[in-house]
């Protein structure tokens, strides 16, 4: 069996860590060694999707913000533009030129196939 020569041989156990600089580095006084391997819980790799959220959260929760903000401020200007909305469908319907269901209603001077842009056509 060959033998490292780098190394002298001894007698008993004796312990060598790999060093920074690349050499081993003989630790004193170790009479026995006992080691317990356990496997690493594996920890799934984001894909670049997960990556892309994760990095850009901040970014979201501030436009979610911006959002709310912005529809709270929009709700009165809305609110009043559907009440002067539906105040236009009322006057339309008590004029008898929409039904309840807001469909234009048949003008009778002329057929439904007629332009409602010309003048009717005349009777003779």
């Amino acid at each position: 069996m060959p033998t490292d020569h780098s190394r002298p041989e001894e007698s008993g156990p004796r312990l060598e860590l790999l060093a920074a600089e690349g050499g081993w580095e003989e630790v004193p006084g170790v009479a026995s060694v006992e080691i317990h391997a356990e496997e690493p819980t594996p920890v799934p790799a984001l894909t670049p999707l997960q990556q892309f959220a994760e990095q850009y959260r901040p970014v979201r929760q501030a436009y979610v913000q911006l959002v709310h903000a912005y529809a709270e401020a929009a709700r009165p200007v809305v609110e009043a533009a559907a009440r002067g909305i539906e105040a236009y469908g009322r006057a339309l319907r008590q004029a008898g030129l929409i039904d309840q269901h807001g469909r234009v209603v048949a003008r009778p001077d002329r057929p439904s196939w007629q332009s409602p842009y010309g003048p009717p056509t005349r009777r003779r």
